[in-house]
C-alpha cells in the first residue's frame, strides 16, 4: 500500500508543485466548490422528485431489457439522489476530504460510460441528470461528465491538502443532518408531491392552455420479437394480433425528429373516450366549476384496496357539487378489469401515461381544479381521510391542500441553520486554538522551541 509521502511525491511529479503550496490549495478549493455545487444541484433536483427519478431508472431498465425487483429499484432511486447530494455537500464543506473525493470519483466512473452510451445510441430523450429542472441534450450531458471526471480526479489527489469548514471532530454531525434533510425532501416528494414542481402543471397554473395550439404530429413505437419500429400517422399501423406490441406515442417535429425534449414543458394533456378513439378534452375539462381528477398512469398496478377510498371520495365530491373523473393510461382489458373490481360510478377517460405522470406524481393521485386552475395535487394515500362521508370530513376541498413551498423553505432553513452553526463553532474553535498557540509560544523561554513547533509524526 503506497504511503502518504509517496502519494505526495507522485502528485508533485505530475504538476511540478508541492501539494501544500498556496496555488494548489486555491485551485483545489475552486474545483471542490464548483464540483460540489454540481453534485448538490443534481442530487437535489432528483431528490425533490423521487417519482421522476424512479420513472427515469425504469426507462433505463426497459431499454436495457433488465427486470429487477421493483422495491429494489425504488430503494436505488432514493439512494442515488441521497448519495449525490451528500457527496456534494461534503465536498463543499471540506468534510471527509479523502472519502468524499473518492466517492465522487466512483460515481463518475459509473456515470461517464453510461452517459456516453446514452449519447451514442440515444435510447432515452434525456438522461435525467438534473431531473425536470434542467433538460440538456445527451451529448451535452456526456461532455459535462467528462469535465466532472477531470475535476474529481484532481480532488482525489489534492482534496486532503485543502482546508475544511467543519472541524473533523464534528463532521459526522453534518453528515447525519444532511442525510436526514435529503430523506425528508425525498419522503415528501414520494408520499405527497414534489416540494418544487418543475413540470408543466404546477399548483396555481391552468390545467390546459387558454388558446389550444395545433395538434402536434405523432409517431408510434411498436415492438415485435425484441425489435422496435416507428410508424407515423400517415403509415398503416401494425396489427397487434400478429405479435406487435404498442410501446409509446411520441410527438415529432416537422422534420420527423423526436421532439419530446422540446415539448416536455408544454401542456399536452388530452383525454380520449373509453375506446381511445375520440378526443373529449374540450368537453370534459371545461374551465368552469370544481373538478377532481383521479390520475392513474399505471392502472394495472393500482391496488384493489384503494377502491373503497376512491369510491368514498366520489360520493363526497358528488355531495358537494364537485365533478370527479378518472384519467388512466391502460388497455381496454385493464379498464374492464378495474370496472369489475371497483365498480366505479365516475367516468373514466384514457390519456398518455407520460402526460399523466407529469400532471401528478403517484399511482393513484388526485388533482383538484377550480375554474380551470390547479389548486392542489396529492397522492391518494396522503389524503388523511379513509371515509370521506364521515361527518368529520371538511366540506371545503381546499382544506386538503398543503403549502409545499413553505414546507420546503422551513425545512431548508432549519438545515442551513444547523450547518451554519457547525461552521461557526469550527471557526471559533480554530480561532481559540490559534490564540492558545500564540500565548503558549510567547511564554516559552527565549531560544527554547515550543512543543507545538515539533512536526507531527
Amino acid at each position: 500500500m503506497p504511503s502518504l509521502h509517496s502519494s505526495n511525491c507522485a502528485s508533485k511529479r505530475i504538476i511540478g508543485l508541492s501539494p501544500d503550496s498556496l496555488t494548489i490549495r486555491i485551485i483545489t478549493w475552486v474545483i471542490r466548490e464548483l464540483t460540489g455545487a454540481v453534485f448538490i444541484f443534481s442530487g437535489f433536483t432528483k431528490a425533490v422528485d423521487p417519482w421522476g427519478t424512479l420513472y427515469k431508472i425504469q426507462d433505463y431498465l426497459a431499454v436495457m431489457g433488465l427486470e429487477i425487483w421493483p422495491s429494489l429499484v425504488k430503494v436505488g432511486a432514493f439512494a442515488l439522489c441521497a448519495v449525490e447530494f451528500i457527496v456534494g455537500v461534503m465536498l463543499c464543506f471540506g468534510s471527509f476530504r479523502r472519502t468524499s473525493a473518492w466517492a465522487a470519483t466512483a460515481i463518475m466512473c459509473f456515470m461517464l460510460p453510461l452517459t456516453f452510451w446514452i449519447a451514442l445510441y440515444n435510447p432515452v430523450p434525456d438522461c435525467g441528470c438534473f431531473g425536470d429542472a434542467l433538460i440538456i441534450s445527451n451529448w451535452a450531458t456526456f461532455w459535462k461528465n467528462v469535465i466532472l471526471m477531470l475535476a474529481v480526479l484532481w480532488l482525489s489527489l489534492f482534496n486532503r491538502h485543502a482546508g475544511w469548514l467543519i472541524n473533523p471532530a464534528i463532521q459526522w454531525i453534518g453528515l447525519i443532518v444532511t442525510g436526514v434533510f435529503c430523506v425528508a425532501v425525498e419522503g415528501a416528494g414520494y408520499f405527497y408531491q414534489p416540494l418544487l414542481d418543475f413540470r408543466p402543471y404546477p399548483v396555481g397554473s391552468l390545467l390546459t392552455d387558454e388558446t389550444p395550439e395545433e395538434e402536434p404530429e405523432y409517431k408510434f413505437i411498436y415492438e415485435k420479437d425484441g425489435v422496435r419500429k416507428e410508424f407515423f400517422e400517415t403509415d398503416e399501423l401494425p396489427d397487434e394480433t400478429e405479435g406487435w406490441v404498442f410501446i409509446d406515442r411520441l410527438p415529432v417535429s416537422d422534420q420527423g425528429i423526436d421532439s419530446r425534449v422540446s415539448v416536455r414543458h408544454e401542456k399536452s394533456l388530452r383525454l380520449w373516450d373509453y375506446e381511445a378513439e375520440e378526443d373529449v378534452t374540450e368537453e370534459v375539462l371545461t374551465p368552469e366549476g370544481d373538478r377532481l381528477i383521479l390520475v392513474m398512469p399505471e392502472l394495472e398496478k393500482v391496488s384493489i384496496a384503494a377502491t373503497w377510498k376512491i369510491n368514498s371520495l366520489y360520493e363526497w365530491a358528488g355531495s358537494h357539487d364537485i365533478d370527479m373523473i378518472g384519467a388512466v393510461a391502460a388497455t381496454r382489458e385493464d379498464i374492464d378489469t378495474w370496472d369489475d373490481l371497483s365498480m366505479p360510478e365516475y367516468p373514466i377517460y384514457t390519456s398518455e401515461d407520460t402526460v399523466l405522470k407529469e400532471l401528478a406524481r403517484g399511482n393513484p393521485a388526485v388533482v383538484f381544479v377550480r375554474d380551470g386552475v390547479i389548486k392542489w395535487k396529492s397522492t391518494l394515500r396522503a389524503l388523511n381521510t379513509d371515509d370521506f362521508m364521515s361527518p368529520e370530513t371538511a366540506p371545503d376541498p381546499l382544506s386538503f391542500s398543503r403549502n409545499d413551498r413553505a414546507m420546503l423553505i422551513n425545512t431548508s432553513a432549519l438545515y442551513v441553520s444547523i450547518m451554519a452553526c457547525l461552521v461557526t463553532f469550527s471557526f471559533l474553535f480554530r480561532m481559540n486554538f490559534s490564540r492558545r498557540h500564540i500565548i503558549h509560544d510567547d511564554k516559552a523561554p527565549l531560544g527554547e522551541s515550543s512543543s507545538h513547533d515539533t512536526p507531527a509524526p
